[in-house]
């Protein structure tokens, strides 16, 4: 019985850990960066789901608001799609989804994570605020 759950645990690891776990989907290059996003030059992130291209990261930014106009909450994904990272392929949002024009995969908005043929999620940062202006980093 117990060599029973032993093969049961070791099954159970292997394919817990196969796909696109923690390790298997970070493939999107790190870079340093610390990009500031205001109201002046970001205008549309600021409505409640605004969402704005942004400089910074390997690909460029996507930044989106999951808050309100009054309360902005902001989170950050690269635009380097995680189908093919080493090409470089920028994505692009389509109304709540964010698209790789070339593979064709999708994510979601909302928190980057893969609705269609991508496996991994996209790569998120950091953002912070000071009084007004919020920042990404990385």
């Amino acid at each position: 019985m117990s060599t029973k759950i032993v093969y049961i645990f070791f099954f159970v690891s292997i394919f817990t850990f196969q796909g696109c776990g923690s390790g298997s989907c970070n493939v999107v290059p790190d870079r340093s960066f610390t990009t500031n996003i205001n109201q002046a030059e970001h205008l549309s992130v600021f409505s409640t789901n605004g969402w704005a291209y942004a400089d910074g990261g390997y690909a460029g930014l996507v930044v989106y608001n999951t808050g309100t106009q009054a309360k902005p909450q902001l989170i950050a994904y690269d635009r380097c799609s995680t189908v093919n990272p080493d090409a470089g392929n920028k994505v692009k949002v389509e109304g709540q989804l964010i698209v790789d024009p070339v593979s064709g995969a999708k994510w979601l908005l909302l928190d980057g994570s893969p609705a269609e043929i991508a496996e991994c999620p996209l790569k998120p940062y950091s953002v912070g605020q000071n009084g007004n202006v919020f920042y990404v980093q990385n």
